[in-house]
């Protein structure tokens, strides 16, 4: 069974708050926002182009390393809205965190993959039985890493798998203390270009599409908060709004959070471009949020999946794992894009 992060995981995520000044005093509604260093371009946006006070909220941003530590906060209810990993998601409604996911953020299939230090003589998944591999339990990237060996029929006892934080891994290849990593970005753009490292292949090159962030809030808080919900995600049209407009407004913003070169942001955001909101609710599009969607079933495998592996211990049930609801309130009457 997945354990509760520890004390020094809680501290390790909890990076930083920023509070909105005088919020209170202009009505806005107060909301707790867990997320990561992904490329979340959108939410990126609406917090530092004031979108999210526009919006009517008065926010208060956490910055964790991992979804896994945003389970916790989010038991806690130290936060309202997580953008969590579809892992981690599946993780917290096995351990009875009654979640349901309001938006996806980002589509990166082409964001994770294996890298490999150039030395390492991995050329591809095939050479890595007797290597030193690196991956976050827990997270989408040990799902990849799993399907990975599974479709190059190598098993896990046939490597040295090492549970990282991304920093962790990081410094490991550099110090060339492991052969490769399942990584997300922006650490495989730092692995390859401060570690020595090359990317061997990428989820999306392997047909796997299950690396989805989830904007997802607690039922019990979803009851008795749905204004606020409904305000988060018109920050987020809003920011797709300016996004559409002027990409460079997202690259820049992104690249000067998580420190890296707006060049290397570019090119991430070319692989992992933001969400089609406006598709969510669409039930032909991969990644959409109505009942009975391929992004549902695709949970459903993964669910299936990690019980089988013993990272959770009971099978969840994903029937009202999504609810597309409240951002079909919110685009109602405006016009698709084209």
């Amino acid at each position: 069974m997945r354990k509760l992060p520890t004390r020094r995981t809680w501290l390790l995520g909890a990076a930083g708050t920023v509070l909105a000044s005088g919020a209170s005093a202009q009505g806005r509604l107060p909301i707790a926002i867990g997320y990561q260093e992904a490329p979340d371009w959108l939410l990126f946006v609406a917090r530092d182009r004031g979108l999210f006070e526009r919006a009517g909220l008065a926010p208060n941003f956490i910055r964790y390393v991992g979804g896994t530590a945003m389970i916790e906060a989010a038991q806690m209810g130290t936060i309202d809205i997580a953008s969590v990993g579809s892992v981690a998601f599946l993780v917290g409604l096995s351990m009875g965190l009654d979640w349901t996911m309001i938006g996806i953020n980002p589509e990166g299939a082409y964001s994770q993959g294996l890298v490999a230090r150039r030395d390492s003589g991995i050329e591809t998944p095939r050479n890595l039985r007797g290597k030193r591999v690196a991956y976050l339990r827990g997270s989408t990237a040990q799902f990849g890493l799993m399907m990975l060996l599974r479709q190059h029929g190598l098993r896990p006892d046939q490597l040295s798998l090492i549970d990282m934080i991304p920093s962790d891994q990081l410094r490991a290849m550099q110090a060339r203390q492991i052969d490769a990593a399942m990584i997300w970005e922006p650490w495989m753009h730092r692995m390859r270009y401060t570690a020595n490292g090359r990317v061997v292949e990428t989820e999306g090159n392997l047909g796997i599409y299950t690396n989805v962030e989830a904007y997802s809030a607690r039922r019990q808080w979803l009851a008795t908060h749905r204004e606020t919900a409904m305000r988060f995600l018109r920050a987020l049209v809003m920011a797709n709004d300016l996004v559409q407009k002027d990409p460079k407004i997202a690259i820049s913003l992104w690249a000067r959070d998580v420190g890296i070169s707006e060049t290397w942001a570019e090119e991430i955001y070319e692989g992992v471009p933001p969400p089609l909101i406006h598709e969510w609710t669409n039930p032909r599009y991969t990644y959409s949020l109505v009942k009975g969607s391929s992004l549902q079933r695709r949970l459903g495998y993964v669910a299936s999946f990690l019980y089988d592996e013993k990272v959770i211990q009971q099978q969840v049930h994903l029937a009202d794992a999504m609810d597309p609801s409240y951002i079909t309130a919110v685009l109602k009457g405006r016009p698709v894009p084209r």
